[in-house]
């Protein structure tokens, strides 16, 4: 099933990178173990998916099956992520012979029910503990696995369901021999997986960059995970409550964020699916997921014209991935979210104040989605200085306006004053290394712009130490700027968009240029853009 969805994907032109495996790939829920019969090969999953370009993620719960049988007498096996596991399990054998787990406060382990039935957590307040869960993700990385994905781990505990008793709450951690109960406890328990499990990755394979997803967090979360907001309903209530989510999180310093496309629970139209990649195609975490006992809802579910315009903001999303990584690169390096309210840029107008239905991606791109069903148009805030219509490149004043959104289109806007860029439309995000990068100029009043491009290998942790292209383009006087870099950049096109601006010729580094004129915009090509260059127009 997993290949068969993959390549539906590619067989109707959708993008896709990344397929996820929920709880059904483990034996009977138990973590860092393959169930072989519904996946005998794991190793031959995740070369196929590698050679459509595809990468996979394995779901992690902190919940160990309890399951003292055996424990004297077991000994690990090599490889034991591939053996039966049903009458002893490696992971518990381990766990409590280590005494990892956590307790209740006469000493006994605190045994409560998840997925697997009887479960025990980790004690992830122990150093020696986090570590061993870290190694244990060799079980994945073994066998082709590019990331892990930390579910349940506020932790989920299906006894406290309804409030029927104290489970957890008669739990107790380490703590750094403190000995403190679950309510000191409780906020930090996912913080502390996802660190462990980041650290864990990042020994594994040390030249890569972990990948890990979350449901739950704790300030600081960002150091070790990326975030979804969790297993929201199919409504559109759950839609529109994730435009001031997202925002909120960007604000609470947690940038690479997302949502389940769609939702994950309940039933949901074309229309809702639809609006919700109008969202999500500018979010850093965009996936479709949906629960198993659900209705399906990938983008070709409910016929061609719903997936035709999921498929216009998908390829879209994938034109735009140098603004969101570049946006990315910036809030790692200062804080400001990618994913941000109006009111963070525009704090002096308060018009901006309580809007929660529309949202920037980096300060540069203005989305207002619709999120009520039914509705083919939209009341657009512009805030002050000039903004551009995204797809006609038409400049707009400062205003609120009622603008026609039919479900083919969701109000998108740049702002003036800055430079988007562009790579080319494709289904994966390391194909076409070297075709033409488009940078989009939209001039301010003054007819200025300035944005700043950032491009690294995309994979290691070269980064760390500069090996990354952060590139300074400006527009100001009629005058353009690529100011460079020592990166090795691929040789490629640079197209540059001009809107708003007049020229007849260009000279690009003292040598004639050809300008090529539109209806309301010029272009010029130039044959090389990993180079810097000083162009003018004439």
């Amino acid at each position: 099933m997993v290949e068969k969805i993959a390549d539906t994907y590619q067989q109707h032109d959708l993008p896709l990178d990344v397929m996820t495996l929920d709880i059904d790939y483990m034996q009977k829920y138990r973590v860092f173990t393959w169930d072989l019969k519904r996946f005998s090969d794991p190793d031959g999953l995740a070369a196929r998916l590698k050679a459509k370009g595809l990468h996979m993620v394995n779901i992690v719960d902190p919940g160990v099956k309890y399951q003292p049988e055996g424990l004297a007498t077991a000994q690990d096996q090599d490889r034991p992520e591939l053996k039966d596991q049903s009458n002893s399990y490696y992971v518990y054998n381990q766990g409590a012979s280590q005494d990892f787990f956590v307790k209740r406060k006469d000493g006994s382990q605190m045994v409560t029910t998840v997925w697997p039935g009887q479960t025990v957590f980790v004690d992830f307040t122990k150093e020696a503990a986090r570590k061993w869960w870290g190694d244990l993700h060799r079980a994945y990385l073994d066998h082709g696995t590019g990331g892990i994905w930390n579910d349940m781990n506020e932790p989920a505990d299906f006894t406290e369901k309804g409030d029927t008793g104290a489970n957890q709450r008669d739990s107790y951690f380490d703590d750094l021999g403190q000995h403190t109960p679950h309510a000191k406890n409780r906020n930090v328990f996912a913080l502390l997986m996802c660190k462990a499990t980041y650290e864990g990755l990042l020994r594994l394979r040390p030249n890569d960059r972990p990948y890990v997803i979350t449901r739950a967090a704790y300030a600081g979360i960002q150091r070790y995970s990326t975030m979804w907001t969790g297993d929201a309903a199919s409504s559109w209530e759950a839609l529109a409550v994730s435009v001031p989510l997202f925002c909120n999180l960007g604000l609470s310093g947690e940038t690479f964020i997302g949502a389940d496309v769609g939702g994950f629970m309940g039933r949901g139209d074309g229309e809702m699916l639809a609006r919700g990649y109008q969202i999500c195609f500018l979010v850093p975490f965009c996936r479709n997921h949906k629960a198993q006992d659900e209705y399906d809802q990938e983008p070709w579910r409910f016929g061609s014209y719903y997936e035709g315009i999921i498929r216009k903001y998908l390829k879209l999303r994938y034109r735009l991935l140098p603004y969101l990584y570049a946006g990315l690169d910036q809030a790692r390096r200062t804080g400001q979210p990618f994913i941000r309210p109006l009111v963070l840029e525009y704090q002096d107008d308060s018009n901006t104040y309580a809007m929660d239905d529309q949202f920037l991606a980096g300060s540069d791109l203005l989305c207002s989605p619709v999120l009520r069903p039914n509705q083919d148009k939209k009341r657009v805030y512009l805030p002050r200085g000039r903004w551009y219509d995204f797809y006609t490149g038409v400049p707009q004043k400062q205003q609120h306006m009622l603008v026609d959104a039919p479900l083919e289109t969701v109000p998108l806007y740049a702002r003036g004053g800055s430079i988007i860029p562009l790579g080319p439309e494709k289904n994966t995000v390391d194909a076409l290394p070297n075709a033409p990068l488009e940078l989009r100029v939209y001039p301010d009043a003054r007819g200025q712009a300035q944005s700043t491009l950032y491009e690294d290998d995309g994979r290691t942790q070269a980064y760390l130490n500069g090996q990354c292209a952060r590139r300074l383009a400006s527009f100001r006087g009629r005058q353009f700027k690529l100011e460079g870099t020592d990166y090795g950049l691929p040789q490629r096109p640079l197209r540059i968009r001009f809107y708003a601006t007049q020229a007849k010729a260009a000279r690009c580094n003292g040598k004639p240029v050809a300008v090529t004129q539109h209806s309301n915009y010029i272009e010029v090509q130039l044959p090389d853009g990993s180079q810097s260059h000083t162009l003018e127009l004439l």
